[in-house]
């Protein structure tokens, strides 16, 4: 009688077709973000003051041997709906489902750190000229900054925000916060400031700020802070400018210094608050920091921009 030992290899196969993790790094200076896997489908709660990106591209950690489609490299859209499909090494797959949960953080009141402005006139709600405090959503779109009249409560005026956001470092935008311009098309008189964001009204923080932001119409000639004239030209550009008062006078000159010779600039078009000009062909190549607005008395106003003219 004879016997025979029969040995068997057994290789295992994986069947798990499972995400693990699924994490978005969107901003640098955020902690990232760990979305919760709940069956079939990825959840992504977006509480970021940062406005959601459009694409994202996640860390993906699969079951071992399992692949993911499209790949974890690959920029997707980010909103809900979007399809991810697990494939075991088994051959077995799984779908699932990405869903967006946006919930804004609330912000909270401020405070503008002035108490009058011009029409025409820039502010801002920043660290540097007022105060914001945290939460704010950096999205222009779900932002709104207006004033509602105290003498009729049913008026509301919008202003223009040419800045959101955290901040460049350099001026004029230095700080975190809204920068924004005063209407032109409204009376004088006292003001609510107020600001939309998302589905918050923000108001100021102290009760005596409220109806206490006065609006005059502008007396002095000046350039706007959110817009410096700072340009590079040669004879024949134009430049703009954004301001108060710039219609006023009837002949322009620039100059090198208050003492400099004085060079005519032609004015191509203008009102209280903006305007263009002309720098004529032949003017001498120089830093002018000087630009002199002059009416028919021959009484002058200056302001001090900065226009490198190269030939």
């Amino acid at each position: 009688m004879t016997s025979c030992d029969t040995e068997y290899n057994t290789t295992y196969v994986s069947g798990d077709a499972v995400i693990k993790s699924f994490t978005i790094q969107a901003f640098e200076d955020q902690e990232p973000i760990q979305a919760a896997i709940v069956n079939d489908t990825i959840k992504v709660l977006w509480v970021s003051y940062h406005e959601m990106p459009e694409t994202i591209t996640p860390a993906i950690e699969l079951a071992d041997k399992a692949v993911v489609s499209p790949k974890a490299t690959v920029e997707i859209p980010f909103k809900t709906g979007e399809k991810y499909t697990v494939t075991s090494e088994a051959g077995t797959t799984k779908q699932y489902t990405l869903q967006v949960d946006f919930r804004q953080p609330q912000p909270k009141s401020f405070r503008l750190g002035i108490t009058t402005g011009t029409l025409g006139g820039w502010a801002s709600i920043s660290g540097g000229y007022g105060t914001l405090t945290d939460h704010l959503w950096f999205n222009l779109e779900q932002t709104r900054v207006y004033l509602v009249s105290e003498s009729d409560q049913t008026k509301e005026y919008d202003c223009e925000i040419v800045y959101l956001g955290t901040g460049t470092g350099i001026n004029p935008f230095n700080g975190y916060g809204i920068y924004f311009y005063l209407p032109t098309n409204m009376p004088v008189g006292k003001y609510d400031v107020r600001v939309k964001n998302g589905e918050y009204v923000l108001r100021q923080s102290l009760e005596k700020d409220l109806f206490n932001f006065t609006v005059t119409a502008p007396t002095l000639v000046e350039i706007s802070r959110w817009h410096p004239a700072k340009f590079t030209l040669k004879g024949g550009d134009t430049f703009s400018i954004r301001g108060t008062k710039l219609d006023t006078g009837k002949n322009l000159f620039i100059s090198i210094g208050t003492n400099g010779t004085r060079r005519p600039i032609k004015i191509v078009s203008r009102t209280a608050y903006t305007a263009t000009f002309k720098v004529p062909v032949g003017t001498p190549a120089g830093i002018y920091n000087r630009l002199f607005f002059i009416d028919e008395n021959l009484a002058e106003t200056r302001v001090s921009p900065e226009l490198t003219v190269t030939e």
